[in-house]
């Protein structure tokens, strides 16, 4: 059978691609298990390419999805309603969808929305916006006392609306916002870790899915929120800014360290990734040779397209993410929250802690942390980090370095190869506590939101936000190939 498929290139955002696609009928389904052999080939076709989804009408758990739109007007460059209607709305009708669309009035509504939402009405919480958005519906679903009940249920998904985007190239390897309803559509539901953050200034909790930062890069995004009308670029001109004026950020920083070096980093994913490589068919993709793997931006377009059913995993629970399972209020309890109300300073840790360098510290330059690798479309700040593996990616730089080192480690952020530099430092943790102490007025940010300048600790509460990634992983990074190539 021959047949021409158009569809969404990952690589255009507007343009559709389309490739002629063979499939040998008769010797394709001889391979198939034995229920499956008579279905009708457009039936066949539809099993195969939703073979993980919710929305897989051959599965004992379809129904017809609830999606609950949330859309702040002003995202971005403004745009976010109008590209939602045009982009996204008519994928999710096609297929089926129940859609009820909610437009933000102010800051703090969709954590309002969230904490209010029914959640027995609902399957998906769609945030068609920038990265605050989902940060507010996260938070809106920490505060509910049925937190437990709303996390294990409802998918966080996002579709790009904003000048920032690290959800859905994160977890969904789009940019694009029609591509990200696709994916949203046939990837796989998956329980993702989150980051909590306790303050020294109240017994308030709040949680981050993407990332905080001290320094440069909280100059940059912060400092920029004025400019958010030009979109994206305003970031990469602030970053520009910091550099040139060369300024440090001096900080006291303790952690629970999990992986200190890149060599750790490397042994540690290799081994999170093993788990599932045998059966999981996201790292089968890595590895076909049909597959045109984009490591600049973390992002594949097939160039030949062959269409094979058996090549799908069976075992709907292999996922670089956690099996989807019922949370309890144990899920959400924090092992480090009290000691550090007891005492937020450096002088009182948890034993297994330990203070970094405090040298570094004196002169640091940019402080990031963070769970999901892409903070924006041309930026894998965080190439190794993985969904579920308990650990937060800690990147650090000196204001000490060479111009020239910084600015060649800052320019290599889109391919992700900044982390094996040496003015750079790359671990993962399990926790840490981060005292400012710089003289002058700077920010911290918190998934790009403005955060109190005051002492803070974050550790990781593992597997608790449901979303959906493709194919069970995070956006491909290269960072197993870049780290291979730098020794």
């Amino acid at each position: 059978m021959q047949f021409q498929l158009p569809y969404e290139d990952a690589k255009r955002k507007v343009r559709v691609a389309s490739e002629i696609m063979f499939i040998d009928i008769e010797s394709t389904k001889s391979e198939l298990p034995s229920e499956d052999r008579d279905m009708k080939t457009c039936d066949l076709i539809l099993k195969y390419s939703y073979p993980f989804s919710q929305f897989n009408p051959f599965t004992e758990e379809f129904h017809q999805q609830s999606i609950f739109v949330i859309i702040n007007p002003h995202s971005g460059k403004g745009t976010a309603l109008e590209i939602f209607n045009d982009k996204v709305r008519p994928i999710l009708e096609g297929a089926h969808c129940n859609i009820t669309v909610q437009l933000t009035d102010y800051q703090g509504h969709a954590t309002d929305l969230a904490r209010e939402l029914n959640i027995d009405e609902y399957d998906t919480i769609l945030c068609a916006s920038g990265d605050g958005i989902p940060y507010e519906v996260i938070n809106g679903f920490y505060q509910r006392p049925d937190r437990a009940q709303a996390f294990s249920k409802i998918n966080i998904v996002q579709s790009p609306g904003g000048s920032g985007n690290a959800m859905s190239l994160s977890c969904l390897g789009a940019t694009s916002a029609s591509l990200s309803a696709l994916r949203i559509l046939k990837g796989k539901p998956s329980q993702c870790d989150l980051m909590a953050i306790s303050k020294s200034s109240s017994d308030e909790v709040i949680l981050s899915f993407l990332s905080q930062t001290y320094g440069a890069i909280a100059q940059a995004d912060i400092g920029t929120e004025w400019m958010r009308f030009i979109g994206g670029i305003r970031f990469d001109l602030g970053v520009a800014y910091e550099v040139l004026s060369g300024k440090k950020y001096p900080c006291e920083l303790a952690f629970k360290i999990k992986c200190k070096n890149n060599d750790e980093v490397m042994e540690h994913y290799q081994n999170e990734v093993g788990k599932y490589k045998n059966n999981s068919s996201t790292y089968s993709n890595l590895k076909n040779n049909n597959r045109d793997i984009q490591g600049a931006r973390g992002i594949y377009r097939d160039d030949s397209v062959e269409f094979d059913f058996t090549e799908q995993s069976q075992d709907k629970n292999v996922s670089c993410g956690l099996q989807l399972r019922k949370l309890t209020e144990d899920d959400f309890q924090l092992k480090y929250h009290e000691e550090f109300r007891e005492d937020t300073s450096m002088r009182r840790l948890p034993e297994d802690w330990e203070i970094y360098d405090k040298d570094k510290t004196e002169n640091m330059r940019i402080f990031y942390s963070g769970k999901m690798p892409y903070i924006a479309a041309t930026t894998n700040f965080f190439p190794a980090a993985l969904p579920a593996d308990g650990a937060i990616d800690l990147v650090v730089f000196d204001s000490r370095s060479k111009f020239a080192s910084t600015a060649n480690a800052l320019l290599s952020l889109e391919k992700g190869t900044h982390v094996w530099d040496d003015c750079v430092e790359h671990m993962k943790v399990e926790a840490f506590r981060l005292e400012p102490k710089s003289t002058t007025p700077c920010y911290i940010s918190v998934d790009g939101e403005r955060f109190p300048y005051e002492t803070f600790q974050v550790e990781v509460l593992k597997g608790v936000l449901r979303t959906i990634l493709w194919e069970g992983n995070y956006t491909v990074t290269g960072f197993l190939e870049n780290g291979y190539s730098s020794k």
